[in-house]
């Protein structure tokens, strides 16, 4: 537990933000005439009034509260004011269906429902018979027409009911304990049907206060927050932690304007999934490819220099006076150009969610842009390992934070690593839930009798106490010889191709390793151009033999790296991205392999003729 007089609960580190920080910018957002901004004490005013609007509609303690909204300042409001009453935040997707959404909203229990807009309120009036629960419905934007409340029709029930009950607001903030539920965060489901995570007051703000204290932010930082506020990485680093430092927290427009908005907003800190780098690192080495011959050779010796300089980063050593001039040079000739595309203010990216590549890491940490990796599930609020500037080891997702205990078990997974104990990655400490709402048996799977939780993720930790993750336990492929292959180092080793952008491997009792790859139209499209195939169509461009032949000859560069039983064998080009609208990824981007190979089934048949 926390020391004498340090805030327990998420209210109280929101609040005595507040009181620390009130005309420091807490919020901006964009709008039709710019970017819009406000300080804490106008924030705090905005929450208080929410809460008086949640209490007015009669909720008490404990009852649940969905948001089914994408990012948005007033996503922050009610969930600070749900938590300032005692009631529970249920997040929803933006981008799941409706019906969807309405298990999870029945399955809580929720009885307020905020929703962004017509578009998504329409969404859940389309099940709206099956929204067992629900007995509001309030629209954060736009004009009300039905049932449903406007925002500001609330905020002014909140206001009359508060003239009525002046002293009731106060007495609901005070019974706030660290223990009391404060949100049920939904896993992305994508073995089987969304578990309830049931995370407490303590559990979050004990890892905010975590992060907060191994990485150092505050006044004066500018977060841009882009990843949903459902997924419980930025909603506890991008939301609970940067309020509870007196950071200003401004929300992009979307992903796809997100560079626009990196060079306006010009942000100091932002949490991602690899995605974004993957992203950004693409972009990078096309343009460096396009460039002349004497640009290239100065990149290539910028980065160079910036690998050099990364052996005495991860050492925490100063640089010799010699390297220093040549990393400043480097700085003015290339770097400072790729610090400008993020906005030129960046003082570290933080990667989660997903494993980063290594060679994606070491390479922004060459050009003088840190990406800090951590690692941590829902189930865990979610940060239980992070590299720092003064604690860092590349391709490993740091150490354990303090408080919180790690142990490896391997008495199912034999380990294949000399000189380490490679198994589960099993924690216990204040950041790890209480448990799956409504579902004993799900929670008696994951914690042992011991009460450590067990991840599912396959790792090791080093002699310096640096995890490695290796692969997920339940993702293991189990092939008809007998070897198992770890899908996602594979998958990432693919996607880092030129041309190759998602890929998903297959083999689950089969004879050998098959992949499904989505290629990097942005980059086909070049190619076609310059050889003469017709792009306008992507069925006949991805079945061309010379893109064949490309896209074969990257898997082969992939090959020459892996073990024979892990090579991939055949692999089949997809004419269209997976995304999350079209069920393919989770909210977080990761792969929801059985919709995968259910969707391409006659696909992967085609991949093992005659099995």
């Amino acid at each position: 537990m926390a020391s004498v007089g340090e805030p327990t609960t998420l209210k109280d580190l929101f609040w005595a933000s507040v009181a620390s920080h009130g005309d420091l910018p807490a919020q901006g957002w964009a709008t039709d005439g710019g970017w819009h901004h406000r300080t804490y004490r106008q924030l705090g005013d905005a929450v208080r009034e929410a809460a008086q609007g949640l209490l007015a509609l009669g909720l008490k303690k404990g009852d649940r509260v969905g948001i089914w909204s994408k990012n948005h300042p007033r996503w922050a409001e009610v969930d600070l004011a749900d938590l300032t009453t005692g009631l529970v935040t249920v997040p929803v997707y933006d981008t799941l269906t409706g019906d969807k959404g309405a298990y999870i909203l029945n399955d809580a229990g929720v009885k307020a429902l905020f929703v962004q807009d017509r578009e998504i309120l329409d969404r859940a009036l389309e099940v709206g018979k099956k929204l067992r629960s629900v007995k509001h419905i309030i629209l954060i934007t736009g004009t009300a027409e039905g049932d449903e409340q406007a925002y500001e029709g609330f905020l002014q029930a909140g206001r009359e009911w508060a003239a009525e009950n002046p002293d009731k607001l106060d007495a609901a903030r005070a019974k706030v304990a660290p223990d009391d539920l404060a949100s049920l965060v939904y896993t992305s489901g994508t073995t089987a049907e969304p578990k309830g995570v049931m995370l407490t007051h303590w559990n979050f703000a004990s890892n905010a206060r975590i992060c907060k204290q191994l990485v150092d932010f505050g006044p004066g930082d500018t977060f841009l927050s882009f990843l949903p506020l459902s997924h419980v990485f930025e909603r506890t680093a991008g939301h609970f932690a940067a309020y509870a430092a007196g950071a200003h927290v401004v929300y992009a427009r979307s992903i796809d304007t997100l560079v626009d908005d990196m060079g306006a907003v010009k942000p100091t800190i932002m949490t991602s999934v690899p995605r974004l780098y993957e992203k950004i690192y693409s972009r990078i080495q096309a343009n460096v490819a396009k460039s002349s011959f004497l640009k290239r050779m100065i990149f290539q010796w910028a980065i160079d220099v910036g690998r050099a300089a990364n052996v005495y980063r991860q050492r925490n050593e100063p640089l010799p006076a010699s390297l220093q001039r040549k990393v400043r040079r480097a700085d003015r000739l290339v770097f400072h150009k790729l610090k400008a595309r993020v906005g030129g203010r960046i003082r570290f990216f933080v990667s989660g969610g997903a494993a980063l590549s290594r060679m994606i890491e070491e390479f922004f940490w060459a050009a003088g842009i840190p990406i800090l990796q951590g690692y941590g599930l829902t189930e865990t609020s979610p940060v239980t390992n992070v590299n720092t500037p003064e604690a860092l080891r590349f391709g490993s997702v740091g150490r354990v934070v303090p408080g919180t205990d790690l142990k490896i078990d391997s008495s199912e997974w034999p380990s294949t690593r000399e000189g380490v104990t490679e198994g589960e990655i099993c924690f216990k400490g204040p950041n790890v839930m209480q448990g799956y709402w409504k579902s004993d048996k799900a929670t008696k799977e994951v914690f042992d009798k011991h009460g450590w939780f067990h991840t599912g993720d396959i790792g090791y930790v080093d002699e310096d106490g640096y995890l490695f993750i290796t692969d997920r336990k339940k993702e293991i492929i189990v092939m008809s010889n007998g070897k198992n292959v770890a899908p996602q180092p594979l998958e990432g080793a693919l996607a880092l191709q030129k041309h190759i952008l998602q890929a998903c491997v297959i083999g689950d009792d089969r004879k050998y390793v098959s992949a499904l790859i989505v290629p990097d139209f942005d980059g086909l499209d070049e190619f076609a151009l310059k050889n003469g195939i017709a792009a306008s169509d992507r069925e006949v461009l991805v079945s061309d033999q010379r893109v064949v032949s490309l896209i074969e000859k990257e898997v082969e560069d992939v090959n020459r790296g892996l073990s024979r039983y892990e090579q991939i064998k055949k692999f089949w080009i997809l004419p269209a991205e997976w995304s999350v609208e079209n069920g393919e990824l989770t909210p977080s981007l990761k792969l929801k392999r059985r919709v995968i190979h259910e969707k391409w089934k006659t696909t992967i048949e085609r991949l093992y003729p005659g099995s």
